[in-house]
């Protein structure tokens, strides 16, 4: 028989109506609130859903606010009423566990971790189930999967136990205890009592599968060692001072060689030479914007420093994936390497998804081969979430259509010289002659020429004389 519980009080479903809220109309009466009137109706009988009494009531399933129409109740379900939850639970899903065959057992492969064992912090803890992208926390006083309806993550399925499996966090991370009869399995390996959890492990009970996410442990910055040359101290003799280049370093200070002892501790680090200036590089030339429209947008939904983040697509085809060619390139352990496409259509956008591992889901459901996306649909990549919005189509999609590609223009360059970068030690500059202005000749050009011309007639003076 389906029920309500709250707390350690089960309220029985009938097959009808069943109101709840508070009142003389009320069927399931929310203790403390006596002012409040029926917020939410149960329709029971073998498909149950839920729906608003009032269009003003505030009614919360697993924690999306219930809209107008009615929502379908799952054996687990959460239900939030005036500030409090009750839980929905139907007897037929919550039997006696059933036992599976050692055979059996061995048969279950589970999906592994992408890439080497990530060791995570004791924050940031979520599992993101495979089969419908529901992410869930895992608060301080740790995460209760199972079969039974007070459980954190209920798996509805006979051979998971009630309380099959918790996560705890702890001071070096997040430990998965195993609490089943059938066993517990992360990276298709079964858990013997407990394990360390590490960033992108697959945590599989019964049939479904989670990916378990936590802050990556950053590792502690190595002490920086002092140097050799800066740490030792020589002692050199005078005599070898003279051959060093410690004796500019003194000239410099105007200290005369006699005054160096024959036996003076120097620091090695004192006869270093002077550093070398290195050349300064020459200014970046400016990166082209693109200026083709916008066509669509994914925006990242994963809670997290990334949340919020968009990546654009200007183009009527982009590839998704953690390979550096791709258009939307995604750093994350369950992203392949190419992952998935989205592409424009003359009837819309679709996603194809390209033979992931940890699949491509839309609306919580996993695509096989490719979907067409209506609307402003939840599109998942593996363990990341994003919102996927298309955006009107300009002139440059509609050539992209065709098979023409629209390119950006390049932006001009400035016109504005670039300041003159001074060096230090450079040398001064040598004044130039005054540029000769074209078709004119060079006063001292005519200096020259009359002191020859004088020099030449004193000559022939002198030789006539003789």
């Amino acid at each position: 028989m389906p029920v309500l519980q709250l707390d350690d009080q089960q309220f029985p479903l009938s097959a009808g109506a069943n109101r709840i809220g508070a009142g003389a109309g009320a069927d399931i009466t929310v203790p403390g609130y006596s002012d409040l009137s029926v917020e939410a109706v149960i329709d029971g009988g073998a498909s149950p859903t839920i729906r608003r009494a009032e269009e003003s009531a505030h009614v919360r399933v697993n924690g999306v606010l219930l809209g107008a129409e009615p929502t379908p109740l799952m054996h687990g379900d959460k239900i939030e009423v005036a500030g409090l939850e009750l839980r929905y639970a139907d007897d037929s899903k919550g039997g006696a566990t059933q036992f599976v065959s050692a055979s059996e057992i061995a048969a279950i492969a589970g999906a592994k971790r992408t890439g080497a064992a990530r060791a995570t912090a004791a924050s940031g803890g979520r599992l993101v189930s495979l089969v419908d992208g529901k992410e869930y926390s895992v608060p301080a006083s740790g995460l209760v999967l199972g079969r039974d309806a007070s459980c954190d993550v209920v798996v509805a399925q006979s051979e998971v136990s009630r309380r099959h499996a918790e996560i705890v966090p702890g001071d070096d991370g997040y430990t998965l205890r195993d609490m089943s009869a059938n066993g517990l399995y992360v990276n298709g390996e079964r858990v013997q009592g407990s394990l360390k959890l590490a960033r992108a492990d697959v945590v599989r009970l019964g049939t479904e599968e989670f990916r378990f996410y936590a802050d990556v442990l950053q590792a502690a910055p190595k002490p920086v060692e002092p140097s050799p040359v800066t740490a030792a101290v020589e002692t050199v003799p005078s005599s070898d001072l003279l051959e060093m280049d410690l004796l500019p370093i003194m000239s410099t200070a105007s200290v005369a060689p006699a005054a160096v002892p024959t036996a003076m501790p120097v620091p090695v680090a004192a006869t270093a030479p002077a550093p070398i200036l290195a050349p300064l590089a020459p200014p970046a030339m400016p990166v082209a914007k693109d200026l083709r429209p916008v066509l669509a947008v994914l925006e990242s939904t994963n809670e997290g420093p990334g949340k919020g983040t968009q990546y654009e697509l200007r183009s009527s085809l982009g590839h998704v994936g953690r390979g550096a060619h791709n258009d939307v390139r995604l750093s994350d352990e369950s992203v392949s390497e190419t992952h998935a496409k989205l592409q424009k259509r003359d009837d819309g956008w679709y996603v194809v998804d390209m033979d992931s591992t940890n699949g491509t889901y839309v609306g919580g459901s996993r695509v096989s081969g490719e979907r067409k996306l209506e609307g402003s649909p939840d599109v998942r990549f593996g363990g990341l979430k994003f919102q996927f919005t298309a955006v009107g189509a300009g002139s440059a999609a509609e050539l992209e259509i065709k098979g023409t590609r629209a390119i950006a223009a390049m932006p001009k360059a400035s016109t504005t010289a670039a300041p003159a970068v001074e060096r230090e030690s450079a040398p001064s500059a040598v004044p130039l002659p005054a540029p000769v202005a074209r078709g004119g000749v060079p006063a001292w050009i005519w200096i020259i020429a009359a002191l020859v011309v004088v020099a030449a007639v004193a000559f022939f003076m002198l030789k006539g004389r003789a």
